[in-house]
């Protein structure tokens, strides 16, 4: 409430201000032109005009005379004097410091008036930002009247902007437009698709092996199995018969041994325990299916409406529905099996209600399954399936970092778009996705939206010293390196705040911070699937919310900060009921620069562990940040540097304004095969390719 009032003075003082400028704006040019007609003239009488004024004696002595004379002199000019009058009767009124209510004044104002959309709730969400990391709290309303020198008021959710100058008029009206696209923009989830790539130009599926039958599961360490089991995309393809294949890079499960296995005989379970079978893993269905392959056993029949895969011919995973027919009797003396109870005799109705007649009994039908014909040709005449492929992919990533880049087009803050080397893995999938196998179409829109799968991307490269330097082998000489800490911690500037997460950058070799992050939101990502390789990428449009640091609590904290320049060990103390850190990281970054404009990082990450230190009996707690002694692992991450100048121009956006550039400007057009999107998957998938053969040579992969 106070600030209210307190906004609402200093709108009054604005107005009040305002009306004093041009009150002095119309009243100087008439002071200015009187200064300018008298400018020779003084203060006092001239002396020329006493000696000529006559003496009242002489006036007495020539009246008489004067009387019956002519006139002599100028005759008045009466059009000026007419028109002087009007002059000042059209000009504005002042009475005590303040305005006029003429009516001639308010000809030159103009006026008008923003409302808010129906689905803003709250529209003083958009109009003020309260004070976050001890900045100050900001009044869009007065920021917006000052820069376009209007009078900007909110009432009954509507902006009434009211200006001498009409194009300030509208570029106020304009920037209250864009607020508000701004602010729904932000609100937005991350957009996520997946792109699919094959090296060589065949026709294929996609099957999701689980991660611990990939052939290449050594290349794929995860730091953590939180949202396991994953699952890693296998491209399969069909043979001769054109039946799909099993992938090559998936692993069957040992066979048993041969005297550790007897088969027992055959029995046919009943009806009803077959239909209370509970429904197996695809990796139990293997297994069975090559127990039985290897040792003869009799095959069962396939569920018509089971599809099956490599080597499930012998076992019917889901039971079907309908009635089976009886075997043929041999014996005269086998009787046939009782016909089962309809539901409706199981529960019969009230003796009220009118007993449902049975179905009749019809003939067994005869099921068909029709099996899709390949096609001789392309669904697209003329192109080929790796061009085809290449098309949805691109037109896939247009989309969404297209409208990814116009959510932060007036975004201020820092933007940043790259793409991180690693692994796509799957998680989320029931038994039947499992089963599967799909087409690579069907991943986004079927798999993804409506089935609930969610990629997950390993950004960790390697952990392996050898196998990052044979990546270093691959570009250049590095032409920069540096090293600082990464804290990550809990922080808030008031006790009665929620704990909000931070991340405060710090120089190993000075104890100051570079910057602190208070904020990161994907607005985009790209899940880049390369089959038969080791590696994938994931493209990334993000966004950074900065704050000052030299306010509390990071300038306390920071005063609680020292470090070893000869080993580089960190010691701090958490700020009590202010900050706390949860996690320290120590990252050495070299920088290799390719072909313009592409720049490659290469970062070895370091997880250091947190060890208290024993008190000294004066309530201080240090805490040691060990490094050394830590897990390191190693990531790569690769730069478009040309987007840095473009993104530069988001970070002094004024207030209700778009960037300057477009999304043409940053990605292309979705025809030019040279633009900046397709030459940057251009050079993500040539390092793809190299390090699929420096790395296959140094394991002697084949």
């Amino acid at each position: 409430m106070i600030s209210a009032l307190r906004s609402q003075e200093d709108r009054n003082k604005l107005v009040m201000k305002r009306r004093m400028l041009k009150i002095v704006k119309r009243m100087l040019p008439e002071l200015h032109a009187e200064i300018d007609k008298n400018m020779m003239k003084g203060t006092y009488e001239d002396l020329e005009i006493i000696a000529k004024t006559p003496l009242p004696s002489q006036q007495r002595a020539t009246q008489s005379s004067t009387a019956n004379s002519s006139v002599m002199g100028r005759p008045p000019e009466l059009d000026k004097v007419k028109e002087k009058k009007k002059r000042q009767s059209s000009e504005p009124y002042y009475y005590n410091d303040t305005e006029s209510e003429d009516s001639d004044y308010h000809d030159d104002e103009y006026e008008e008036t923003f409302t808010f959309a129906k689905n803003v709730h709250n529209p003083m969400e958009i109009l003020t930002v309260p004070s976050t990391g001890g900045s100050k709290p900001i009044d869009y309303l007065t920021v917006i009247g000052q820069e376009t020198d209007t009078e900007c008021s909110y009432e009954n959710r509507q902006v009434k902007i009211i200006g001498s100058d009409e194009d300030c008029v509208k570029e106020a009206l304009q920037r209250f437009k864009n607020l508000q696209t701004i602010h729904k923009r932000r609100k937005r989830p991350t957009m996520t698709v997946a792109c699919v790539h094959l090296p060589q130009d065949a026709e294929f599926a996609i099957y999701f092996c689980p991660i611990d039958r990939y052939a290449r599961k050594d290349y794929v360490n995860v730091l953590t199995y939180k949202h396991a089991p994953y699952f890693v995309l296998l491209p399969v393809f069909k043979d001769k018969n054109g039946a799909f294949g099993k992938p090559k890079d998936r692993i069957d499960i040992p066979s048993l041994p041969y005297a550790t296995w007897i088969p027992a005989p055959e029995k046919r379970a009943p009806t009803s325990q077959r239909f209370q079978q509970t429904e197996m893993s695809l990796d139990e269905r293997m297994k069975m299916a090559s127990f039985k392959n290897k040792f003869n056993v009799p095959q069962a029949g396939t569920a018509p409406d089971q599809r099956p895969l490599w080597g499930e011919k012998q076992f019917v995973h889901i039971p079907s529905a309908q009635t089976h027919p009886p075997r043929h009797s041999t014996s005269p003396s086998q009787t046939p099996p009782p016909a089962q109870k309809t539901p409706e005799e199981d529960f019969p109705a009230l003796p009220s209600a009118p007993r449902k007649a049975p179905p009749p009994k019809t003939s067994n039908r005869r099921v068909m399954r029709v099996v899709s014909q390949k096609s001789g040709r392309d669904s697209v005449k003329g192109l080929s399936q790796l061009e085809m492929l290449r098309q949805y992919n691109l037109h896939n990533m247009m989309a969404t970092l297209g409208q990814g880049l116009e959510n932060v087009h007036g975004y201020k803050g820092n933007i940043k778009l790259s793409a991180y080397l690693g692994k796509i893995l799957w998680t989320s999938l029931n038994q039947e996705q499992q089963k599967k196998i799909w087409k690579y179409q069907q991943l986004n829109d079927i798999l993804m939206k409506e089935g609930g799968v969610k990629p997950m991307f390993n950004g960790l490269v390697t952990e392996d010293v050898d196998i990052i330097t044979k990546f270093r082998e691959l570009f250049p000489s590095p032409n920069g390196k540096h090293a600082y800490f990464e804290i990550h911690a809990n922080a808030r500037n008031q006790p009665v705040l929620p704990y909000k997460p931070v991340v405060l950058y710090m120089n190993q070799h000075a104890v100051n911070f570079t910057k602190i992050v208070t904020g990161t939101h994907r607005v985009a990502e790209i899940d880049w699937v390369s089959l038969d390789r080791k590696y994938d990428f994931q493209m990334v449009l993000q966004t950074e919310d900065l704050t000052r640091m030299d306010v509390k609590p990071y300038s306390t904290f920071l005063k609680k900060i020292s470090i070893s320049p000869h080993c580089r060990q960190i010691t701090y103390e958490d700020v009590p009921d202010f900050l706390e850190v949860t996690d320290i990281y120590l990252k050495d970054t070299t920088r290799h620069r390719l072909h313009f404009p592409f720049v490659v990082e290469i970062t070895r990450v370091e997880k250091l562990p947190l060890i208290p230190q024993t008190s000294l009996g004066y309530n201080i707690n240090k805490i040691l940040g060990d490094t050394g002694r830590g897990k390191v692992w190693y990531t790569i991450e690769i730069f478009y540097s040309a987007h840095d100048q473009l993104f530069k121009s988001n970070l002094d956006l004024p207030v209700g304004k778009f960037a300057p550039w477009t999304v043409e400007d940053v990605l292309g057009r979705p025809d030019d095969l040279t633009g900046p999107l397709v030459e940057f998957v251009r050079c993500l998938l040539l390092i793809i390719e190299r390090a699929e053969t420096v790395v296959s040579r140094e394991n002697g992969d084949n």
